[in-house]
């Protein structure tokens, strides 16, 4: 794989290369060419990568491709410097009054939750964007790591943590993620959760399970129960469903997204506002990315895809960090500041 990721990277080539949860195998997916494949909808085996809040997806097709698959077999080092959580550059109050301003349109009605986000500028070294990837695998063995390239949408890398939706047949499988707090070394069943943790989760829950009703026979939802990402812990449900007809699997993607844990509820509403007031574009950040129709290198009826949060965007000697949080009534501006401050060491450990 490295000889055609050295290719891919001096000819400006459209590369992903990307590994599962839980397993070791990562995948490559090479473009023989530099051409870009915008779609609207999904219709056949693909690999896509969707944005925050256009309609128009990036794929590869698996025709168009030289894919190909290794195990991990390799060593990696991790700086020994402690890389300062918070950056000097940051505004702060802007983020500060921009959760204010969701606090009083979820008071005046306007929303019941927004996930506002900030984007923050650090120093890389651009001869190391292999060790960071590979950090990230070693990092972040249950999360979703990937590298993504096409010369006309730009470099993204990350680790997330959240399914947006596994549908294999007819069987669709989901997963509520909200609430974030640090990993203080409790034991998982003991950690105790706010009100407004709670009720975040609930949202998000409420979303996915009333997204797939039209589309199911039968919705089942775990209890929630406290799950470990990185250093970070959240409230977890899981959630799984029976499609009435496979058709609908396209609709019942893009009835999911953007789910409340990365836009709010109501999600037009909750995306107005967020485009309206963050004062940035985030691109892909919030979009979702993964296998369409395709597994394991093969065409397949199986479909695994991932919102893309935990990412940076990568230019040249530049990383973009995108950092957001659940905001709802009992939010406090300034905690949800540094709670963006605690996401960004997922990334900042890499670096």
């Amino acid at each position: 794989m490295n000889d055609l990721l050295v290719k891919a990277l001096s000819k400006n080539y459209p590369f992903v290369i990307y590994r599962k949860p839980n397993d070791t195998t990562r995948f490559g997916w090479f473009q023989n060419e530099n051409h870009l494949n915008k779609v609207t909808e999904l219709t056949k085996s693909c690999f896509v990568f969707a944005p925050f809040s256009n309609d128009e997806k990036v794929v590869f097709y698996p025709d168009e491709c030289q894919l190909v698959q290794e195990d991990q077999d390799f060593n990696v080092d991790f700086s020994e410097k402690e890389e300062s959580l918070e950056n000097a550059n940051v505004d702060k109050s802007f983020h500060i009054l921009l959760v204010s301003k969701g606090i009083k349109a979820i008071e005046n009605g306007s929303v019941e939750k927004v996930v506002l986000s900030r984007k923050e500028e650090v120093l890389i070294n651009e001869n190391s964007y292999e060790i960071y990837f590979k950090r990230f695998l070693k990092k972040y063995p249950t999360a979703f790591v990937y590298w993504f390239y096409h010369p006309e949408i730009g470099m993204w890398m990350g680790a997330t943590p959240e399914q947006l939706v596994k549908i294999e047949h007819n069987k669709v499988q989901s997963v509520a993620l909200a609430g974030t707090m640090v990993d203080s070394g409790f034991n998982l069943n003991d950690v105790v959760w706010g009100d407004k943790e709670r009720n975040e989760q609930q949202i998000v829950t409420q979303f996915i399970v009333d997204g797939l009703k039209p589309f199911s026979e039968q919705v089942k939802v775990s209890k929630p129960y406290t799950t470990k990402a990185g250093s970070l812990l959240h409230i977890k449900t899981d959630i799984q469903a029976e499609l009435s007809n496979n058709e609908n699997a396209f609709k019942v993607v893009e009835a999911l997204h953007p789910t409340p844990a990365l836009c709010g509820f109501p999600k037009r509403e909750a995306q107005h506002f967020i485009i309206a007031n963050e004062g940035y574009n985030r691109e892909y950040y919030g979009g979702y990315l993964g296998e369409w129709k395709f597994n394991n290198l093969d065409y397949s009826e199986n479909t695994n895809l991932f919102v893309n949060l935990r990412c940076m965007k990568i230019e040249k000697s530049k990383a973009y960090l995108f950092l957001g949080g659940g905001v709802n009534k009992d939010s406090n501006p300034e905690n949800e500041y540094y709670e963006t401050v605690n996401k960004s060491k997922t990334v900042k450990n890499i670096l």
